[in-house]
Parts: C-alpha cells; sequence; structure tokens
C-alpha cells in the first residue's frame, strides 16, 4: 500500500498556483492602468513558487518564479518610464509643477491646432521639446465653439476629427480679449499665441495664457 502511494505523481498544487498566478502577472504587466495588479500577483508568484521548490514537480513554481519577476520588472519600467515622461512634459510643454514662469519675452514657434494636436500625440517628449519654454502662435484658426464668460473667456478649435466625432483643443484668454471675443461668431479666423499647453485626461489638450494678436 506504501508503495503504491508512493509511485503516485505528488501534485504540486502550490506550484501550480504560482505558474498560474505569474502568467496572469505578466499578461496584466503589460496593460495601462489594471496593470497595478500585477504588483499583487507578482510577489504572491514569487512567494508561492519559493516555498513550491519544496516539492516535486517544479516546473509550475519556476514558472511562477520567473514570470512573477519579469512581471515586476515590466511594472518598474512602467514607473520609470511615466516619471521620466512627466519629468520631460512638466519641465517644458506641460508645467505639471504648477510653478509661474515668465514666456512673456519668450521665442515664438508658430504652428497650427491640428499641427500640434500630431505633434503632441506623436511623442509628447518630443512635443515639449519642440514647445516647451516657447510662446506658441496660431495663425487664422477657425472658431467651433466658445465658452466660458467675459472675465474668462475660451475658444474651441477642432484638434483632431475621428470619423464622426470631432476632439478639441481650448483656448483661455484673459479679461482683456472677452470684449473682443464677445464680438466673434463660430467659424471666424482668428490668431491668437499662447504660451502652455495642459492635457485633458481622455479629452483633448488645452491651451492656456492665450492672447489674441
Amino acid at each position: 500500500m506504501n508503495n503504491a502511494v508512493e509511485g503516485l505523481p505528488d501534485h504540486n498544487s502550490l506550484g501550480k498556483a504560482s505558474g498560474i498566478i505569474g502568467i496572469l502577472a505578466l499578461i496584466f504587466s503589460f496593460i495601462p492602468i489594471v496593470g497595478f495588479v500585477s504588483w499583487i500577483l507578482g510577489p504572491l508568484a514569487i512567494l508561492f513558487g519559493f516555498i513550491a521548490l519544496r516539492k516535486k514537480p517544479r516546473s509550475m513554481a519556476i514558472v511562477g518564479l520567473i514570470t512573477g519577476a519579469i512581471a515586476l520588472v515590466i511594472c518598474f519600467w512602467w514607473i520609470t518610464a511615466t516619471e521620466s515622461v512627466g519629468q520631460a512634459m512638466g519641465a517644458d510643454t506641460f508645467n505639471t509643477t504648477g510653478e509661474t514662469r515668465d514666456l512673456s519675452d519668450a521665442p515664438i514657434v508658430e504652428t497650427t491646432v491640428r499641427g500640434l494636436w500630431n505633434d503632441l500625440e506623436s511623442n509628447k517628449v518630443a512635443a515639449g521639446q519642440k514647445y516647451g519654454g516657447s510662446r506658441i502662435q496660431f495663425n487664422a484658426e477657425k472658431i467651433a465653439d466658445f465658452g466660458g464668460d467675459v472675465d474668462n473667456p475660451s475658444l474651441q478649435f477642432i484638434g483632431k476629427s475621428e470619423q464622426f466625432m470631432n476632439r478639441f483643443v481650448s483656448a483661455s484668454f484673459e479679461k482683456a480679449d472677452g470684449e473682443m471675443i464677445g464680438k466673434m461668431s463660430k467659424g471666424s479666423p482668428v490668431s491668437f499665441v499662447c504660451t502652455g499647453i495642459n492635457e485633458t485626461f481622455g479629452e483633448g489638450y488645452n491651451l492656456n495664457g492665450c492672447k489674441l494678436n
């Protein structure tokens, strides 16, 4: 009877759990936002894997150790990459620190609303280097809509068209331009210069510190 028991395969359930959890951690680690669960699954797979190494078969435990470790490396990479992009954007185009910067005498870079959108969507870091620390000049942009009030007026422009949906770039102006903006209409061309860009998550971009030419 003992020989029969010893002859049976030794199912390492903890090793299987380690392998499955590790694979899930690896898959989730590639997915933005939901990938945070890999911070939990990765260490869990490694812990189960180490414990399961005491028992045969060890193949799934090894899989769990490897995939869990890779998942954590990818998570660390995401953090490093996000910080690098954030620093680049904060130092250049995107003023994420909230610090006051005087760009009244900064050099002017001319572009279009659609061109700016394309640059930002293609590579935000490169766009930050291109437009950062400069005043951004727009010429004869057609007004899509109005926002704000006389004291805090804003204009909207089409930044990108996707089939039946338009994505907008909003430009915020000072009170001094409110009266002039109040006399404009949709479709009118307008030229203006801005000193900053903010990203609106999932919607578009906002231009700030804008003044009419």
